[in-house]
């Protein structure tokens, strides 16, 4: 059986991938599944692991960039089981596209984080294109602000001081997102979605698989080899 076609689509909150993605597997003629980073954090990673749970330091945690300044920008660290759960996600694409499946996938690929390098490695040898999306930081800035977190966690929930704690921490942990995720600038098509809309984003993806083969994910595995 021929494996299927995967497309990673790189990029932090409010670049558009979670929105191009969708709009990717509607429009798409052919057989797509779909993930994403979104789901993956909300919905399959157990909350109390994440990084607004109490087991945080065990799984996903958000500590200061700099430990000298507590109140300053955030970054995420690993546990055991956010390491896990990171390696059993790109296990699952590697499956789906083994069992011929085409996924497209919406992805955080944090470089300074054991992500990186493992989604790298665990899809050795499958047709991978990596997509990146990347408006200027102020576009995203002003995309986030737009969708005001907090009119949309559940307050009553939650209490609105822990919600509060969350737009804040979320806040913070922007600009290191940026900084990490886009420091790979190797990728097959990489994208200003400042410029182009999901549309065009879809259209450009169409374009550069019907091209040929991703080659980017193979000239990334050397450098993720001496990592």
């Amino acid at each position: 059986m021929m494996s299927g076609q995967i497309v990673i689509v790189n990029g932090t909150s409010g670049s558009g991938k979670s929105t191009a993605c969708r709009l990717f597997q509607q429009r798409a003629q052919d057989y797509w599944l779909s993930y994403g980073i979104d789901d993956f954090l909300a919905n399959t990673l157990p909350a109390r692991y994440g990084h607004h749970g109490p087991l945080a330091t065990e799984g996903i945690q958000a500590v200061p960039v700099d430990p000298a300044a507590p109140d300053g920008p955030l970054r995420w660290t690993f546990g055991p089981y956010g390491v896990r759960a990171f390696e059993i996600l790109h296990e699952w694409i590697a499956t789906a596209a083994r069992a011929g499946a085409n996924i497209i996938v919406d992805h955080l690929l944090m470089t300074d984080t054991p992500v990186f390098a493992d989604c790298v490695r665990r899809l050795d040898g499958l047709p991978v294109l990596l997509v990146t999306l990347k408006p200027p930081f102020e576009v995203l800035e002003r995309r986030v602000a737009e969708r005001q977190m907090d009119k949309k966690l559940p307050v009553e929930i939650l209490g609105a001081d822990a919600a509060r704690r969350i737009v804040d921490r979320l806040t913070r942990l922007r600009p290191w997102f940026y900084e990490s995720v886009y420091a790979n600038d190797l990728a097959d098509l990489t994208v200003d979605t400042a410029e182009h809309g999901p549309d065009e984003v879809c259209d450009l993806i169409t374009a550069r698989l019907a091209e040929g083969p991703g080659t980017a994910f193979a000239r990334l595995r050397t450098a993720v080899s001496v990592m």
